[in-house]
Parts: C-alpha cells; sequence; structure tokens
C-alpha cells in the first residue's frame, strides 16, 4: 500500500511538472528574446510587443548584403507605424559575420545608412544547437518552415510575438513581403 501510495505521488509529481511546463512553453513568443546589439547592450524584443517586426539575419560578407539597404528604406517607410527592422547578424551560417560590435554597426550605417537595430553575431545555425541562439531553436519549434539556414532569411513577427512567415534571402524586403507587413500592422 505504502509503495503505491510513493509511486501515485511520484506520477503526480511528474503530471504537474510537465503540465507546469507546457503552460510556460505557451507563454514563450518571439518578444521573450534578447541578443547582443552591435553597438553595446541589449536587443531586448520584449520593447517591440505591439510592433509588427520584421527580423533577418545578416551578414556583412554575404553577397545579399546591398539588402541591408531595402531594409532601411522598409524602416524608414514604417517606423512610425509600429514596424520595427531588426538585423541578426550571423556567425555561423552560409557567409558568417567577421566583424564584431561597433564594426558590424560602423559598416552597416557607412556604406548603407542602417538607422534600425543590429545585432553582434551570434551563432543562429541550428547544426550547432549547443551554441545556437534560443530564439532561433525556439522559431524551429513552432513549425519547421522558420528553420533558418542562410543569411538575410527574413521573419515576419506579428503585434503578439507570433511567427508569421519566413521569406527566402533572393527576396528583397520591399518585395511582396511589404503587402504581407501591411496585412498585419
Amino acid at each position: 500500500m505504502i509503495k503505491t501510495l510513493k509511486y501515485l505521488q511520484l506520477v503526480l509529481f511528474f503530471l504537474l511538472i510537465n503540465v507546469n511546463t507546457s503552460l510556460f512553453a505557451r507563454d514563450i513568443n518571439a518578444f521573450s528574446f534578447e541578443f547582443p546589439a552591435s553597438t553595446g547592450g541589449k536587443i531586448n524584443m520584449s520593447e517591440y510587443k505591439g510592433k509588427t517586426v520584421l527580423l533577418f539575419a545578416a551578414s556583412t560578407e554575404c553577397g545579399y548584403r546591398t539588402q541591408y539597404k531595402s531594409f532601411q528604406e522598409v524602416h524608414q517607410k514604417y517606423k512610425d507605424k509600429n514596424v520595427v527592422v531588426i538585423g541578426i547578424s550571423s556567425d555561423d551560417l552560409n557567409t558568417p559575420e567577421s566583424k564584431r560590435g561597433s564594426e558590424i554597426n560602423k559598416f552597416c550605417s557607412d556604406r548603407f545608412g542602417t538607422t534600425y537595430p543590429i545585432s553582434d553575431a551570434v551563432s543562429i545555425n541550428l547544426r550547432s544547437s549547443d551554441k545556437t541562439h534560443p530564439f532561433f531553436k525556439w522559431a524551429a519549434t513552432q513549425d519547421s518552415k522558420f528553420r533558418i539556414t542562410k543569411s538575410f532569411e527574413k521573419f515576419l513577427i506579428d503585434k503578439n510575438g507570433k511567427l508569421i512567415e519566413k521569406y527566402d534571402n533572393v527576396h528583397e524586403p520591399t518585395d511582396f513581403i511589404l503587402k504581407d507587413i501591411e496585412k498585419i500592422m
């Protein structure tokens, strides 16, 4: 009888842990994360609650780096309409970022006129999961389409922190992506 009671307590304990964990997991969204800023400090995603976010993987070494300028156009057009553009520098995608901190920010602002937040380099590649930034691990658990593989892939995030869409690196952010932004603003 005592063994059965202890077994039952143990089962209930693990059930409660599982329920609490799944309840907590539902509360996690894109606004639950932060990134190191290329200008120092943090890019705290919770500061953007209630705003639409266009977040992209970045590298100053990538052939698609001219998109920094297109992202600046999106930023200028929508910054007063509760839309935020954020670049996340990648340490380990197809073209790893070689610059660090203020070098990234200076390169982007001098060459492309960027004024939106850009992170310092972080691990994005899911194959190096022990170092992968938690945002990208979380995104991949939301839907397989949110697995990131290349620099300048983009995520559209709604005002509640939900991932809406992922776009490949060949599409300029000023392409059809603007229509999707306008749908959820």
